[in-house]
């Protein structure tokens, strides 16, 4: 994809446009295909991490990105409001298979969580998981 991108105007600068053009649909098709293959990853992670927690108002975002784990934190916000719920347990981890051992999907859900108006709190007997509350800020 890369590549394509690349050398599309390459191409184009040196007087071949048609060239040009067929690299850079190329390199949009490769994209197109990454992307789809991603999301599909991601989505059977996420299923796979949350088989055991179906019907319940807990998710696992473990493994996942931080943007696909926002995603997917949406998706069990409203579900949980669908079902009349008020609370929702989300295992964030602790960083501890993160680059330097920062927990990056943990302090990006709190702040995604509060700036959607929800309140955002540590579990106090587990570091690794947050507890939202629907109906406060």
């Amino acid at each position: 994809m890369r590549e394509c991108f690349k050398q599309s105007p390459e191409a184009f600068d040196g007087n071949n446009p048609e060239l040009a053009r067929q690299l850079s649909l190329r390199g949009e098709t490769h994209r197109d295909n990454m992307e789809r293959l991603n999301k599909a990853a991601s989505t059977k992670i996420f299923q796979e991490n949350n088989q055991r927690f179906a019907g319940s108002n807990t998710i696992d975002l473990h493994r996942l990105f931080v943007s696909e784990a926002k995603v997917h934190f949406d998706d069990a916000i409203q579900e949980i409001r669908d079902r009349g719920k008020s609370s929702l347990h989300v295992i964030v981890g602790r960083g501890n298979h993160s680059k330097n051992n920062v927990a990056k999907i943990k302090r990006e859900i709190q702040e995604y969580g509060k700036s959607l108006g929800l309140g955002v709190e540590v579990n106090p007997d587990n570091d690794g998981r947050l507890v939202v509350s629907l109906d406060s800020s």
